[in-house]
């Protein structure tokens, strides 16, 4: 049997081998069980969200039917907020296998569960009417459903996330990938980086069978069966015409199936899926940027940094302290880098190589090598610098603590919380085309290549990224790029 992409042999799953053809495997978060279990947990958290909405309503408001001498009054009356919840996300759609992906983040979804939440408050003051008017049922006060609400929009996310870890930790979500082999390893690099997801392999899209491949495109069905594949990640290549499509219409029956767009370089989660006369389009949206956008994002710069400096100030001197303490030289390491309009600025980071060993690129430098195919570990020697690191540099690097002091460059405004990587002024290209778009904003802390695999993907992936980030930029991403970037921290993905 072939070897996986995990480097291990994998044994036949007995749920796919015991297929017919036409019933998919069953685990994890496709379970019945599963279902019920989210249903609880929206049940519970309701109920738990009712009571802090109204412990909070009873300290800021000033009705006397809120006050909390009147918490076992109001509680009973708010019974039917859970059934309405419940209700609720089920009209929303949020109990849906189709809505099972195992890369799909909480906050992703957030939209979805508010939505089911508002439904559900809006059912539960319907519902409160209707009872009060036949059976004299107490009519619910509108003020403490919007504050149980509240805290809903806050817990029930929060409890599907962490019903979601578990069941991804016991039961790993099982990938293939079918790619002509081209972008096998950028695939994987971005499955590693969600938890519960073990890639098994590839399957080749082309009728040779490269080195490494499970199989050909003919071989599908079998590799599905053999490796009990739970989920297919089909790449921007390959032939969809003939016997080709039918291999991968059969996938479907088998297996979640998920597509790549073949110019997935121009498509960003702002494009939209749209039809014409039944022919699906997938529409990018136009690269502009007008002043209000900017206003926007340096607020929001300015708010989040002034925050995070405050609350990470005990860690920094902390971090400070230890790096003087475990090695000679300087605390923070300073460097020229190319900013907006390819102004050059001096990025600050935690000093993480020893001061006797070379401080070009080394510690912590983004340059863009010359050689576009090869990930920017293998570039820059990532590994071998491993030996000059500090006791505390390689903690700081993976975690990527040690740039905490660029918050000081983003309140100077030399740097952005979000945006493109700061690239080393003396090794950069001279920036030219759709790449030179990346200068149209500051250089960010963290970004679409933080959140993708750092160094281990390559020049041409990452002038990709800032390209499309530029070119698609909303708060909202900003948000969702600066909620997925401790997850990218803790895992430590291509730090070196």
């Amino acid at each position: 049997m072939a070897l996986t992409v995990e480097g291990q042999r994998t044994a036949p799953s007995p749920v796919a081998v015991e297929l017919d053809g036409h019933v998919r495997p069953r685990r994890g978060l496709n379970t019945w069980s599963y279902t019920v279990g989210l249903m609880c947990s929206d049940f519970l958290l309701a109920q738990l969200s009712l009571a802090i909405g109204l412990v909070l309503l009873g300290i800021v408001s000033r009705n006397p039917e809120n006050r909390l001498s009147n918490f076992w009054v109001n509680y009973p009356h708010g019974t039917a907020y859970p059934i309405g919840i419940v209700l609720g996300m089920a009209v929303a759609g949020n109990y849906r296998l189709s809505k099972r992906s195992p890369t799909q983040s909480t906050f992703s979804e957030l939209q979805n569960y508010t939505t089911g939440i508002v439904f559900g408050g809006v059912l539960t003051l319907g519902l409160s009417y209707v009872a009060h008017h036949f059976a004299y049922y107490t009519v619910q006060v509108t003020t403490q459903m919007l504050s149980a609400m509240v805290i809903s929009v806050v817990l029930l996310p929060v409890g599907r996330a962490l019903i979601r870890h578990e069941v991804l930790r016991q039961t790993p979500v099982r990938v293939l990938i079918v790619d002509g082999g081209e972008g096998v390893a950028r695939f994987t690099t971005h499955l590693h980086l969600n938890h519960g997801v073990r890639v098994v392999g590839w399957v080749a899209s082309s009728e040779t069978l490269p080195p490494g491949a499970l199989g050909r495109l003919s071989d599908l069905e079998r590799v599905i069966r053999e490796h009990g594949v739970d989920r297919i990640i089909i790449g921007s290549t390959g032939d969809f015409e003939g016997d080709h499509l039918a291999e991968y219409r059969r996938a479907i029956e088998l297996a979640d199936v998920a597509l790549v767009p073949r110019v997935h370089e121009l498509v960003s989660w702002r494009s939209r899926l749209t039809e014409l006369s039944g022919l699906p389009l997938l529409e990018t949206v136009p690269p502009q940027l007008t002043g209000w956008d900017r206003f926007v994002k340096r607020t929001f710069d300015l708010l989040v940094g002034t925050v995070l400096l405050v609350l990470t100030l005990p860690f920094s001197i902390l971090i400070a302290i230890a790096v003087k303490v475990t090695s000679p030289g300087p605390v923070l390491f300073k460097q020229s880098r190319l900013g907006r309009r390819r102004r050059t600025f001096t990025i600050l980071k935690f000093r993480t190589l020893r001061v006797d060993s070379s401080h070009g690129p080394g510690d912590g430098a983004a340059a863009e090598p010359s050689l576009p195919d090869v990930p920017l570990r293998e570039v820059r020697g990532k590994h071998a610098e491993a030996e000059k690191v500090t006791p505390i540099g390689g903690f700081l690097r993976r975690t990527g603590l040690d740039e905490l002091p660029q918050l000081l460059n983003v309140l100077s405004g030399s740097m952005s919380i979000v945006g493109p990587r700061p690239f080393v002024t003396s090794e950069s290209e001279p920036p030219s085309g759709w790449s030179a778009r990346r200068f149209d904003f500051r250089p960010g802390i963290t970004g679409l290549w933080q959140v993708s695999g750092r160094n281990e993907l390559t020049a041409d992936e990452l002038r990709q990224l800032d390209y499309l980030y530029v070119t698609s930029w909303a708060l909202w991403w900003d948000i969702k790029i600066c909620a997925d970037t401790p997850r990218a921290m803790i895992r430590g993905l291509g730090a070196y």
